[in-house]
């Protein structure tokens, strides 16, 4: 018998709790092969990752990209994978700086969020469907590939702004 069968679905089971951490890991990790790749042609630009067990960033040049699995509450496997793409620099450095010295830090602009939520009857079925275009679901890695195809715009366009 299915979970739904027992009146529990997978989502809300304990069993996805591992489930979710599985699949952002694997988002994560496709989220930052497609970013190597995409950037790999471009003279000077690096990938900056910073990662935690529910986010990852990436800082590329003036742009960046956020991901975070958002849980409903505290001890809810249950939750919203939020994609927020900017423009500056939203990675911290490692390296500390007095305040006063240099040039004064600019502030990273916000310009697009997208929110997902999973479906899944089992982890072999997972996928991420947009909050805002319901008909649209992804997988991980088609999920990772449409960020970073929106990140390398966004940088592009950063870039030349800061050129003109």
């Amino acid at each position: 018998m299915s979970d739904d069968q027992h009146g529990q679905p997978f989502l809300s089971s304990s069993r996805a709790v591992g489930a979710y951490a599985r699949e952002f890991t694997r988002l994560s990790d496709d989220i930052i092969e497609a970013a190597t790749d995409a950037f790999r042609d471009v003279a000077g630009c690096t990938v900056d990752v910073r990662r935690s067990p529910e986010r990852c960033i990436l800082q590329v040049g003036p742009s960046a990209l956020t991901v975070a699995f958002v849980r409903d509450r505290r001890d809810s496997p249950e939750g919203e994978l939020l994609v927020m793409h900017w423009r500056g620099s939203v990675a911290p450095t490692l390296r500390q700086r007095p305040e006063r010295l240099g040039q004064p830090t600019r502030s990273a602009e916000a310009l697009f969020e997208s929110v997902f939520v999973a479906e899944a009857t089992s982890e072999t079925d997972w996928m991420w469907r947009s909050r805002e275009e319901p008909d649209r679901r992804y997988t991980s890695l088609s999920l990772a590939a449409s960020v970073i195809d929106r990140l390398r715009i966004i940088h592009d366009e950063a870039s030349n702004r800061l050129t003109a």
